[in-house]
């Protein structure tokens, strides 16, 4: 009877959290990291827009225009890769996820300036398989 009336938690759904995320061109497969403290669904609506509307707000939504790519679903397009509260650790993060694009060449050549960074080269050989 205890387990009945016990408050279940919810489970918090993905796409309204705070997250660092990745946007993969679903024709070329190159990536985009970016970052958002809003919703993660609104972001990727931004990313739509921009390309519905050929925009240069967005770097993902350049790409697909000017390559002529397509702009695939949100399940299909864009990955969470970790959920963080905005702030300085949320900007590690995000650059530390930019430069692992830019070590594969998977990264879209956009505004970021990329140095090395050997606490990152070191934290990824420790992943790898």
């Amino acid at each position: 009877m205890q387990s009945l009336l016990k408050h279940k938690q919810q489970v918090p759904d993905i796409y309204t959290q705070s997250v660092v995320y990745k946007l993969k061109c679903p024709d070329c497969n190159k990536a985009y990291v970016g970052q958002t403290g809003r919703s993660f669904q609104v972001s990727f609506i931004e990313h739509k827009n921009a390309f519905k509307t050929n925009s240069h707000t967005s770097n993902f939504a350049k790409h697909l225009n000017e390559e002529a790519h397509s702009f695939g679903s949100i399940q299909n397009t864009m990955k969470i890769l970790q959920r963080q509260t905005k702030g300085s650790h949320h900007n590690t993060i995000e650059r530390f996820y930019i430069y692992a694009e830019y070590l594969n060449n998977n990264h879209l050549k956009d505004e970021h300036t990329i140095f090395p960074n050997i606490i990152f080269e070191a934290l990824l050989k420790l992943h790898q398989p």
